[in-house]
């Protein structure tokens, strides 16, 4: 039986994805695999309350283990690699933390795709690795060069790794939508960095159709 694995499955992409997958992957098994235990308690619960949570397998993990990242993958051959420190003041003031996660933990998710069953994978990237400015849009610009390098180790194996980016997924743990919605309720100012900035919107739906469409079409390098 088809095995998928979710790294960060517990935030808001991972957990919509997991979700979908569940609902709509004809009987897949889907390892979500958080280093949040609350998080994962909360996915399984969630997933019980649909009905759908007879195929979620939970993995308790760091994607900074390889060893466990290697266990988690066994037998997958998709991937969909979400886990990332995301927010751009936490990794700036913990440039260290964001690197181990974001950089060393992504080159884990190749190493152990390349030595594994895996035959696709996709990282969620942001558009904030364009251009980077912060520590946070530069690893993950490191982490987006990992997997589209990955494709040149893989061509003997029938591997594929490619790279979707999203701007603010609206209503997202961390989105700025959220932040703009509480402002407006209590009457307050929007905080935004410069009125000349230009900020790139998706939904959810979007965003979890656009990784789907992406592991289904990809021939690598994208």
């Amino acid at each position: 039986m088809k095995r998928i694995l979710i790294t960060g499955a517990a935030g808001s992409i991972g957990s919509a994805l997991t979700y979908d997958l569940l609902k709509n992957d004809n009987g897949a098994i889907v390892c979500a695999l958080d280093s949040s235990e609350d998080g994962l308690f909360r996915l399984r619960q969630n997933a019980r309350s649909l009905g759908i949570d007879e195929k979620l397998r939970d993995f308790l993990g760091d994607i900074r283990d390889l060893e466990r990242i290697k266990f988690a993958m066994d037998s997958c051959t998709d991937v969909y690699h979400c886990a990332a420190l995301k927010h751009v003041h936490l990794s700036e003031y913990n440039p260290f933390e964001a690197i181990r996660t974001n950089i060393d933990g992504t080159n884990n998710i190749v190493q152990a795709a390349l030595e594994g069953s895996v035959e696709k994978a996709i990282i969620t990237s942001s558009d904030k690795a364009v251009n980077p400015t912060s520590m946070m849009g530069s690893t993950k610009l490191v982490a987006e060069k990992l997997f589209i390098a990955a494709n040149k180790y893989s061509v003997s194996k029938n591997k594929r790794f490619g790279v979707v980016r999203f701007g603010n997924v609206w209503n997202s743990n961390g989105s700025v939508g959220r932040i703009f919605l509480e402002q407006l309720k209590n009457g307050k100012d929007l905080t935004i960095t410069d009125v000349n900035m230009s900020r790139f919107f998706i939904t959810m739906d979007n965003a979890i159709q656009l990784c789907k469409y992406s592991i289904s079409n990809m021939i690598g390098g994208e």
